[in-house]
């Protein structure tokens, strides 16, 4: 029985959207085709499949109980393919944010850079810089620190945060004067 009512929402939907088309399978080619010419302007990869996911969101939420306006009823179903069109946006440019990561690898570190780092480590008192290497390195030590020093976790990250603010400041502190000595 519930077939005969989704194929009864298919149907109105369909003549409601194209309602000169010939039949429902014509009115439903007619909207897939209206959505690829959409994702065709916006210049998307693989506009049918967008199209057809436009498509199985609008059957979706009609079937859910939504009704679309009689005067105009492609204003909700451009209103759903905007939103598959901006997902895609991100998701595509998500990926090549990645792509470009990937590509980068590993930035080559200034000798004199990674020089200061272990001078300002070796400056800083032996239980920060443990702290530090606890926090940073083994995330499963974090409550056994909380634990040990009887602090919140709130206190915990200030505490890192002030000795790491330290460490920069020596940090930038060396490399100018690395710079100085080069120059």
């Amino acid at each position: 029985m519930e077939s005969d009512f989704g194929q009864n929402v298919f149907d109105k939907l369909f003549k409601l959207l194209e309602p000169d088309a010939p039949s429902i399978e014509e009115g439903f080619r007619q909207c897939r085709f209206k959505l690829i010419k959409f994702f065709v302007y916006r210049y998307c990869e693989d506009p049918e499949s967008l199209a057809d996911e436009t498509v199985g969101r609008l059957l979706k939420n009609v079937h859910a109980g939504r009704e679309l306006l009689p005067d105009n009823p492609y204003r909700y179903v451009y209103a759903i393919a905007m939103n598959v069109f901006r997902e895609n946006v991100r998701a595509k440019k998500k990926g090549e944010v990645l792509d470009d990561i990937e590509q980068v690898g590993e930035l080559p570190v200034p000798e004199e850079a990674d020089d200061c780092l272990r001078q300002c480590m070796e400056q800083i008192p032996a239980e920060k810089r443990e702290l530090l290497e606890r926090y940073y390195l083994d995330e499963g030590s974090r409550e056994a620190i909380l634990q040990e020093q009887g602090l919140t976790l709130n206190a915990l990250r200030l505490k890192v945060h002030r000795i790491k603010n330290g460490l920069w400041r020596c940090w930038e502190d060396c490399r100018k004067r690395s710079r100085g000595r080069r120059n």
